[in-house]
């Protein structure tokens, strides 16, 4: 099914992209991002905008009709596009990031929905985080086979974008005594009976992005329906989608931080206090520094985990020291903006104020800081413990 063309070719295709990226961000996002803040709602002529410039196909393979960039080619894109609205960014994630559990289906489920979603036709919601649970085995949400047919129930929250998907992912428990192994995806199309949608309220930031409370009451799910197979689907949720979706919001951060700091040293260059501009005084070059080398490192981080993807290696530590290092990154560098701002950066329309309402939400998307330090933690002493017992034994590393 994959085709896949030579390095410099893709290297070529997506240096192409990052300059229409470039192009649109200059142009046009400014407007765009303005009209979305105002309207707290995203037009359709901004979905068919990014639609017509190719911009919900870069990820997806070529067999499909996407452009099969690998995350070490995306990344850098979507850095790009991360200076935007955060909106406009999270519509990008949306059609880049969230059909990868549906790569991970079968072959049939692949072929049906894969070209549809490069295509922009099909939006696809990833259904996992719970309101009173967390994002693992503790789900509650359950999936009880009958008469060859599943019947869901439970709750869901926090979903993106879910009223206007036109398919989702959810992960349900189908077996409580298997841990991980009793998790299952299914893909649901919209306006199924005993699926309810309830808006939740509007977010701090990324305004004009949606999210809701999903209900499941008795819903009836075909087995063929079943993402992937039964019991897949803790591998589907994590290794298919959030490790490298991680990473992604962790570049989007990376994105959004060199937004905040080329506003900011726009503003210390011409700004002057007692007759000299911001930008003459130490204080303010040191906080500068800080703020670009804190970027370059989350950058980089970011890399990292993306080369590890590409080359098919488990990436769940490194996406999530890229996320845990990215959260507090973002949200040092966006104080740093608004206090060399000084108060004029903390009004409603000013070059910082959204930027640093925006960057709130990365910290929550796909886990919390602590959520990302509990997976790094248990992985470096899972390996200590290794090593401890191979040590005991006489064996070498």
């Amino acid at each position: 099914m994959n085709q896949t063309a030579s390095q410099a070719d893709l290297q070529q295709r997506a240096e192409a992209i990052r300059k229409r990226v470039v192009q649109f961000r200059q142009e046009e996002a400014k407007d765009w991002g303005e009209q979305v803040e105002r309207d707290e709602a995203i037009p359709e002529a901004l979905w068919e905008r990014m639609r017509e410039l190719g911009f919900f196909k870069l990820t997806q393979p070529q067999w499909a009709g996407g452009e099969g960039l690998p995350l070490a080619l995306y990344f850098p894109i979507l850095e790009e596009l991360a200076h935007c609205h955060g909106t406009i960014r999270m519509m990008f994630h949306a059609y880049n990031s969230i059909w990868r559990p549906i790569g991970r289906g079968r072959e049939e489920q692949q072929k049906e929905w894969l070209p549809r979603i490069a295509a922009g036709e099909v939006l696809v919601a990833f259904a996992l985080t719970e309101p009173d649970n967390g994002t693992g085995i503790d789900l509650r949400t359950t999936a009880v086979e009958e008469n060859g047919q599943f019947i869901l129930n439970g709750r869901k929250h926090l979903i993106t974008f879910a009223d206007r998907a036109d398919i989702h992912v959810v992960i349900a428990k189908t077996n409580p005594d298997l841990g991980r192994d009793g998790l299952t995806a299914f893909l649901i199309p919209k306006g199924r009976s005993g699926m309810n949608l309830t808006p939740m309220p509007e977010m701090m930031g990324d305004k004009g992005c949606t999210h809701s409370v999903i209900t499941f009451d008795n819903c009836v799910v075909d087995k063929e329906e079943v993402l992937g197979e039964v019991g897949q689907g803790f591998n589907i949720a994590l290794r298919g989608f959030l490790d490298q979706s991680r990473a992604s919001i962790a570049q989007s951060a990376v994105g959004l931080a060199q937004e905040s700091l080329d506003v900011t040293i726009s503003h210390v260059l011409t700004r002057k206090t007692f007759g000299k501009a911001l930008a003459s005084r130490q204080a303010v070059q040191m906080r500068l520094a800080e703020m670009a080398t804190a970027i370059q490192g989350a950058r980089l981080l970011c890399l990292d985990a993306a080369k590890r993807f590409d080359a098919n290696e488990d990436i769940s530590v490194h996406a999530a020291m890229a996320k845990a290092n990215a959260i507090k990154m973002v949200g040092s560098v966006t104080d740093s903006a608004l206090s060399l701002f000084g108060g004029i950066g903390y009004a409603v329309g000013s070059p910082v104020e959204r930027l640093y309402r925006d960057a709130r939400s990365l910290w929550l998307e796909e886990g919390t800081v602590e959520m990302q330090n509990m997976t790094i933690a248990e992985s470096i002493l899972r390996e200590a413990r290794m090593a401890n017992r191979k040590a005991q034994r006489g064996e070498t590393a």
